[in-house]
């Protein structure tokens, strides 16, 4: 008994690295993708926006959009499990707490923008100092994926199609 036991312990592995590198990245790529474009209808709607309310609506969409596709890249990153590889499990948590943080950002920064006040240059200024501590809350996520330390690890994922 012990020894099937052991036997089907040994066959409960992870992904290969391969396999996980492009789960990951294909749950990346979209992501990006809708990054843009929100940032793009964004622009847009703001060259047209007249007041403080019409430019914190469209920032609230981005805001809001940019969250959800987050959350949606979070949890592609999340059933992608742990890549059968040392250091995997430290590598997997890091890319899913990363996209944790960022999605949290992303929603604190639509919470401050709901809340600042409708005078011009006010509003003007908080936006500038939530978008100033978006970057740097993003920054800081990227670095935790920046810092995967497992050579196999960063050689497929830079080897993976969507990553490049």
């Amino acid at each position: 008994m012990l020894v099937l036991l052991l036997g089907i312990a040994g066959c409960a592995s992870g992904p290969s690295v391969g396999e996980w590198a492009t789960t990951v990245c294909d749950a990346l790529g979209p992501w990006r993708q809708a990054i843009v474009d929100l940032n793009e209808r964004a622009t847009e709607q703001m060259a047209e926006a007249t007041t403080v309310e019409q430019t914190r609506q469209s920032l609230a969409e981005l805001l809001g959009g940019a969250r959800d596709a987050t959350e949606t890249a979070r949890a592609a990153v999340a059933a992608a499990g742990t890549p059968d590889v040392e250091g995997g499990a430290v590598a997997a948590q890091g890319f899913e707490t990363a996209l944790a943080r960022t999605r949290d950002a992303y929603a604190t920064a639509q919470e401050q923008l709901m809340a600042l006040p409708e005078e011009q240059d006010a509003f003007s200024d908080g936006v500038a100092e939530l978008l100033a501590q978006l970057t740097a809350d993003y920054e800081a996520a990227g670095a935790v994926i920046a810092g995967v330390s497992s050579p196999e690890l960063r050689g497929a994922l830079d080897a993976a199609p969507a990553c490049q």
